[in-house]
């Protein structure tokens, strides 16, 4: 097993068992619920955006590993950021999972990039993909996301 994918491993049972910023908030300013229909995904993000900037994520949901891991990582990940920062890592990780893409390291990710073991199972895409299209359907003033 090749050092990436024992840390893929860890990583992903790290955050499936102690997901980061897990539970719905008391209060939020935008909201978006994801659901991957194909396999049962669903996911709340919950923001709070003052002046452009996160100043508080938390998510929820039923979902498998992989969607629980990329959901903890990812809310680690755009905690404090401005809105357009966090738009374009979106843009970003949809690169870096980007099916039958080439790509398989983005700098600018950092540990996100861990997840990119998910592509030799490309039915799991969607589940790690899932968390950042509610993002950015929240930002954007939108109640639902989907990967379909």
């Amino acid at each position: 097993m090749t050092d990436l994918n024992k840390l893929y491993k860890q990583t992903i049972l790290e955050h499936n068992r102690n997901p980061r910023h897990y539970g719905k908030p008391d209060s939020w300013t935008h909201h978006a619920e994801g659901l991957n229909a194909i396999c049962g995904d669903l996911v709340n993000v919950y923001l709070t955006i003052e002046d452009d900037v996160i100043k508080a994520i938390r998510f929820d949901g039923e979902s498998c590993a992989i969607s629980m891991a990329s959901a903890s990582m990812m809310t680690d990940f755009v905690s404090g950021l401005s809105t357009q920062a966090a738009l374009a890592h979106f843009e970003s990780f949809c690169t870096l999972m980007a099916k039958g893409g080439d790509v398989d390291h983005i700098p600018s990710l950092g540990d996100i990039n861990t997840l990119v073991t998910v592509k030799k199972f490309p039915s799991r895409i969607k589940s790690a993909t899932l968390c950042w299209h509610a993002l950015a359907a929240a930002i954007n003033g939108l109640a639902t996301a989907t990967t379909e």
